[in-house]
């Protein structure tokens, strides 16, 4: 049995200010859907006060809650733009146990959305859709999944998603990646002949790690919407000086 039930939060949630959104937290314990009988939502700044006081949540059939944020509750003369919100969700059982879920969220001007579909994956292999399994219809699943680990890593390394102005510079770690999840898991169920996927897996995983080292993207850094610079890209990885920085030398004549 659970210690206590698990909320379903895969990625930092992000609501673009002066539009609507529909914000959403799936409940599991022991590997089931858990449909509370009852469920709130409130939006809270990062200095704890309310920017949408708590309210009642709509929960379906299967147990998901989700609140509809209309683009009055984020207007765009007074709502701060910030990565600092929470969404605080809660949660009450049939028991009269309530469990609180918090979540981190960010109120921007843009969001960042996934580079690949299927049709990317086709491109550079061209049997992929003859070896998916029969219990597929897209690979979707996977190119979800890795979306999230690439934005995972890039919080991880200092810098905000949704300021990056040129996604297609992620087209190749997220086309890496995908690849990576899909043959691992097809060498895991013991498909194929021989260690072919788990061979292809290798292959994409170190792609997409050399593909890191190697990422450079355009940036929004005083978040107007608009690239700082057209010429300038910034490092995923940021650079770390072991001993003096270089400074600018100046020949005197």
């Amino acid at each position: 049995m659970a210690l206590s039930p698990s909320a379903r939060i895969r990625l930092h949630e992000v609501l673009i200010r002066a539009k609507s959104a529909t914000s959403t937290l799936s409940v599991y314990s022991d590997g089931v859907q858990v449909v509370p009988a009852s469920g709130t939502f409130k939006l809270e700044k990062p200095d704890g006060t309310a920017q949408i006081d708590t309210t009642a949540a709509t929960i379906d059939g299967s147990g998901t809650m989700s609140y509809a944020v209309s683009s009055a509750q984020l207007p765009a003369g007074t709502t701060s733009l910030s990565d600092g919100y929470q969404i605080i969700w809660s949660a009450t059982d049939d028991a009269g146990v309530e469990y609180t879920f918090r979540r981190p969220c960010a109120v921007t001007l843009c969001k960042l959305y996934p580079v690949v579909t299927d049709l990317d994956l086709s491109a550079n292999y061209s049997d992929i859709e003859a070896i998916r399994p029969s219990s597929l219809t897209s690979y979707q699943n996977s190119i979800d999944e890795a979306w999230i680990t690439i934005i995972q890593r890039i919080r991880d390394q200092g810098n905000f998603e949704y300021l990056i102005m040129d996604p297609q510079s992620l087209r190749s770690i997220h086309l890496d990646l995908t690849f990576y999840l899909i043959f691992k898991d097809m060498d895991s169920s013991g498909l194929g002949d021989g260690s072919r996927y788990l061979d292809l897996a290798k292959e994409h995983r170190y792609q997409f790690e050399a593909g890191w080292k190697r990422l450079k993207f355009r940036y929004d850094l005083d978040q107007d919407n608009i690239m700082d610079s057209g010429e300038t890209r910034r490092p995923a990885i940021p650079v770390i000086y072991t001993s003096r920085p270089p400074s600018v030398w100046i020949r005197r004549w």
